[in-house]
């Protein structure tokens, strides 16, 4: 079963610039996954701090290796800086 991520990021005031780039590399890192369908970074036209991101993923498994990734890890560790909130919603098609 396909899984769906929808997860909304906002960033601290003033750091979104770092964070996008940050956001840039892990897409960058990310589609070279196994399962990867899509990881489709968006930006907000009108407020620069918030950021969405569109994920489908081949399985829940393809998302738990993805979340297990040393690369998502890295993310982890240094976004932790520039990210004032995150919103997470997974879904699957019906």
């Amino acid at each position: 079963m396909k899984i769906t991520v929808f997860a909304q990021i906002q960033a601290h005031s003033g750091q979104s610039d770092a964070l996008f780039n940050i956001l840039k590399q892990l897409v960058s890192d990310t589609h070279t996954e196994a399962g990867c369908f899509e990881y489709t970074l968006h930006r907000s036209l009108d407020n620069a701090n918030h950021f969405w991101m569109y994920e489908v993923w081949q399985s829940q498994a393809a998302l738990e290796a993805h979340m297990a990734s040393p690369h998502f890890n890295a993310f982890l560790a240094v976004s932790a800086t520039f990210v004032k909130q995150v919103d997470i919603h997974k879904t699957f098609a019906c």
